[in-house]
């Protein structure tokens, strides 16, 4: 049932966002009920064992839901220099959690940011993640590097300001004078972003919160960042 270039996800919400806007094809649709409101494609009625045995996960919510989709389409390298001015980009290093990449997808969707550099090993076509995203992978570019750091020279030539959050950093996000092409690097909690291409980017910043916790969970951060840039726009 599933080839290369499909793979299931589950979830009503992500399956009803991926119909709505056909950015990609759907192969197959199951559902353990009628009128599960899928824009007019064909239905399979099937027992919720065989979506259970699809995902193969019990822990996971598919809400009786499961459709075969067209995997990502990527952009590379060479298509930043086609980022279009006002545009915001987000560049993720050693983030590896594939819900809070999701997460953070969605993140990007509700504050208008179209682009997310990814490194060539993450894998975004996981039923996880889309779930975590609730069908906002609709709504971003997704762009497949091998070298996070080529890429960060690539948007430095095409006009992006590359700017790091730290949580050493010495400016608060308040004191940043953003321009109208800004790439937001995002590293893990534990790690943080890496120190070469911290020293590539253009300056850093971090986001002030109480001593009562040491850190955000990165998809928490990067709703608070994409928020300001929403409404510094």
């Amino acid at each position: 049932m599933q080839n290369d270039n499909f793979f299931w996800v589950g979830g009503k919400n992500t399956i009803h966002e991926i119909l709505k806007w056909k950015k990609r094809s759907v192969k197959q649709i199951l559902s353990v009920k009628k009128n599960q409101n899928t824009e007019g494609l064909q239905e399979t009625l099937v027992d919720p064992k065989k979506i259970n045995k699809i995902f193969n996960d019990p822990t996971f919510v598919h809400q009786g839901l499961a459709a075969l989709i067209e995997k990502t389409k990527f952009l590379k390298n060479k298509d930043i220099k086609n980022i279009p001015e006002n545009s915001n980009v987000v560049l993720l290093d050693s983030i590896n959690d594939i819900r809070n990449i999701g997460s953070i997808i969605r993140n990007c969707a509700a504050f208008e940011i179209s682009y997310l550099i990814i490194e060539k090993k993450i894998n975004i076509d996981s039923h996880y993640l889309f779930k975590s995203a609730s069908g906002a992978t609709e709504h971003v570019q997704f762009i497949k590097v091998s070298n996070l750091n080529n890429a960060i020279q690539e948007l430095k030539k095409n006009g992006f300001f590359v700017f790091v959050t730290s949580l050493n950093a010495k400016k608060e996000i308040k004191e940043i004078n953003f321009g109208s092409k800004n790439c937001i690097v995002l590293g893990s909690e534990g790690e943080g972003v890496r120190n070469l291409i911290s020293k590539n980017s253009d300056d850093q910043f971090k986001i002030e919160h109480s001593s009562k916790v040491n850190s955000l969970n990165v998809s928490n951060t990067s709703a608070i960042i994409f928020n300001h840039l929403y409404q510094n726009s």
